[in-house]
């Protein structure tokens, strides 16, 4: 499999959306956030997503030609219209609005509407957290359901993941980010790329029959909530918090997709910097020096593992797995980029 610099990785995306016909702003805030999964990590929502945001662009879901605006604001709140741009694109302005509003008024809350796929949430929220604001992001389900509701036998959801960051002066910021599904879809497609089985209890076939197969899920097949009746709860509320509240049905577009809610809060709303740092930091060293079970060499916080992971790739480059280079290569093809070169 491939071994890329993320500088290099970042200009062949980069060079890949410019020539689709992206401008040369907004091919590289898609490349930043794309580079940044796969350096977290999460490969499910790095370049292994270039095709599909290709396919996206020729049948008319992501508009190249668009830009967000703001539709209505407060000084504490905003209604953002994405227009259909690149979900990236819109994250990062949703998520600078919410930031300046926070960092003005103490507290700020923003729907988005109308946005195309954005991928992590954690590209957002720490985004937010660099700059010394906690903020708290979800989104319901998008084009297509894929996960079923706590008893039900066909899906309804989508895989509705939550994301919060929170500063940390003396280390990555604190990060929750995780699909309420029981494995994310992005992970079903690296499965698939790297020829590996599911774990079980995350995936029923088209005929509700447990299955670790991740080809089943493209012919059909769902996600179940994680966690039971809790992770379906979860769901409920991201879906209900980023549908009926965001007002994301009020705006019908090129595809059916639910909206974004944000809310972010200046870290120092309630207590100095000094003193809610120095509490942070006091906080994770209680928890982080608790001696690790049998099996792990630490205890690790919330966004640790991503970090880590980051120095290393950032380090020794990103191991792209080979099926999903070939599907990349082959996607660059159709616009005349062979990245091969």
């Amino acid at each position: 499999m491939p071994n890329i610099n993320k500088d290099k990785l970042h200009d062949l995306t980069k060079l890949i959306f410019r020539t689709a016909g992206a401008t040369d702003d907004h091919a590289s805030q898609v490349a930043d956030v794309l580079i940044a999964n796969n350096l977290a990590g999460h490969d499910s929502h790095g370049i292994l997503r270039i095709p599909e945001y290709l396919e996206n662009i020729k049948n008319g879901e992501i508009v190249l030609s668009a830009t967000p605006e703001i539709l209505q604001e407060t000084p504490v709140s905003a209604l953002i219209s994405g227009n259909w741009s690149f979900g990236q694109v819109v994250g990062n302005m949703a998520t600078d609005v919410a930031i300046s509003k926070a960092k003005s008024q103490g507290v700020a809350a923003v729907s988005v509407v109308q946005a195309a796929h954005t991928g992590r949430l954690a590209a957002f929220t720490e985004r937010a957290s660099d700059q010394g604001v906690v903020m708290f992001m979800t989104i319901g389900t998008t084009d297509r359901p894929m996960t079923a509701p706590y008893g039900g036998a066909a899906p309804i959801l989508g895989t509705n993941p939550l994301a919060f960051s929170l500063p940390n002066r003396d280390g990555p910021a604190v990060t929750l980010d995780f699909a309420t599904s029981a494995i994310a879809a992005g992970k079903i497609k690296v499965a698939k790329a790297m020829h590996q089985s599911l774990p079980p209890d995350t995936l029923m076939d088209k005929n509700g029959n447990p299955s670790t197969n991740p080809q089943d899920f493209f012919e059909g097949g769902f996600m179940v909530p994680f966690g039971g009746h809790k992770g379906y709860a979860l769901a409920i509320i991201a879906e209900m918090m980023s549908g009926p509240l965001a007002g994301c049905d009020a705006f019908p577009g090129v595809t059916a997709r639910s909206g974004i809610f944000i809310f972010a809060l200046r870290a120092d709303l309630f207590r100095p910097m000094t003193a809610y740092q120095d509490a942070l930091s006091k906080s994770i060293g209680k928890i982080k020096a608790i001696p690790p079970a049998k099996g792990f060499s630490q205890v690790m916080m919330p966004g640790e593992p991503e970090y880590q992971t980051k120095l290393s790739r950032e380090k020794n480059g990103i191991e792209i797995q080979a099926d999903t280079w070939e599907s990349v290569r082959k996607a660059a093809l159709t616009i005349g980029v062979n990245i091969d070169n």
